[in-house]
């Protein structure tokens, strides 16, 4: 099915469908495209990623948008794949849904919801958008082809804290790191438009980190002692600095 492109009038219109049909209220968290329409950042979106908080909030959503007409769509593109969202499609608009956690790394936290601002309540459905900062961290975390060029048009007319960005990051990445993917998705943004931001070296490093730690244990699982496996960090290109300032001798 061709995908279309939807403005936000066009959004405001499910959005007052979606809230006459919930049986009970229900409150979502607006990121990516949807975000960007509502901010005049861009004028359409293809898609419509929600957060929802609990699986309660998913099946009171879903079964509202089923009444609509929407369903599972036959065919998603690799790179949404990889987003672990729940899809439904009607007419070439689709919702991306995720339950508390995007790309089965970036919660909804505490600090992300304090952040976001309530753009309207239609019915039983009450719509956040969250920060700029956080469309930021959240395309930061995604494969899709377009995300690169939709931090340009956010950074290009806003007034970005990107230690909050770097913050939030850190907070996030304790189980699942992702300083990686969000480095790789800033440095192709520098590239691309000629820009130095301040926090792609610092990702940088922190993902050096992490991967000396996860080489380090790869390693260690397979020798016996702290200085072999040293010895086989080096191997691998990492230099004696850099992982005396990670792994400590136990």
């Amino acid at each position: 099915m061709i995908r279309k492109s939807f403005t936000k009038d066009d959004l405001n219109e499910v959005f007052k469908q979606i809230g006459g049909l919930l049986k009970e209220s229900v409150e979502v968290f607006m990121v990516g495209g949807g975000a960007m329409a509502f901010r005049d950042q861009k004028t359409a979106t293809k898609d419509l990623d929600l957060i929802l908080k609990n699986s309660k909030d998913f099946d009171v959503f879903t079964k509202a948008i089923g009444r609509m007409g929407f369903k599972e769509p036959v065919r998603v593109e690799t790179p949404y794949r990889r987003m672990e969202a729940n899809f439904l499609e009607k007419n070439g608009f689709r919702f991306d849904l995720f339950i508390e956690t995007v790309c089965g790394a970036l919660k909804l936290s505490k600090s992300i919801v304090r952040r976001s601002q309530l753009l309207e309540v239609y019915g039983k459905l009450s719509v956040r958008i969250v920060s700029n900062e956080d469309v930021i961290l959240f395309k930061g975390v995604t494969e899709r082809p377009d995300d690169v060029n939709d931090i340009y048009l956010i950074i290009r007319g806003s007034t970005i804290d990107w230690n909050v960005i770097l913050k939030e990051c850190e907070n996030q990445s304790g189980t699942r790191p992702f300083y990686g993917a969000l480095y790789n998705q800033l440095e192709d943004l520098e590239k691309k438009y000629g820009l130095t931001l301040p926090i792609t070296k610092k990702l940088q490093k922190l993902d050096e980190k992490e991967m000396i730690k996860e080489k380090y244990s790869e390693i260690k699982r397979k020798v016996t002692t702290h200085s072999e496996t040293l010895k086989e960090l080096k191997k691998l290109g990492f230099k004696e600095k850099e992982i005396k300032n990670v792994i400590k001798p136990s």
